[in-house]
């Protein structure tokens, strides 16, 4: 009987010490690291010249900083939260839009809906 308690109690010790080692869902990693896989992501879809490449990468990471610097910066006010990263996200698209084509802003834009449409079935 003291072998099975012994034995349920180590098998529940590895099983949370594994789970705490899991990396947390959700988390967004440094600035750089986000512009560096969004400029990735749109390079590859978007096809994107050397030259766009490096302005995109270059505007991905000033809007990833200024999001962050939201979310540091938070006093819990979500309404106002969700307002401000409207704004960055617009101001995002705007100087984007200077620098991709017509056809690749449109694509980009069809991706981000498609993005959004499928964000929204997983909260249903």
């Amino acid at each position: 009987m003291k072998q099975l308690i012994f034995s349920l109690i180590a098998i529940l010790a590895i099983s949370f010490s594994v789970e705490a080692q899991r990396p947390q869902k959700g988390k967004m990693g440094t600035p750089e690291e986000m512009a560096q896989k969004q400029t990735e992501r749109m390079k590859e879809s978007l096809n994107l010249s050397d030259e766009q490449e490096a302005k995109v990468k270059s505007i991905n990471l000033e809007f990833a900083e200024k999001q962050q610097e939201l979310v540091n910066s938070s006093s819990g006010d979500r309404t106002a939260m969700r307002e401000s990263m409207k704004t960055i996200r617009e101001d995002k698209k705007a100087a984007l839009k200077k620098v991709l084509t017509d056809e690749q802003y449109k694509k980009m834009e069809t991706q981000e809906k498609e993005t959004g449409e499928r964000r929204g079935q997983r909260r249903n």
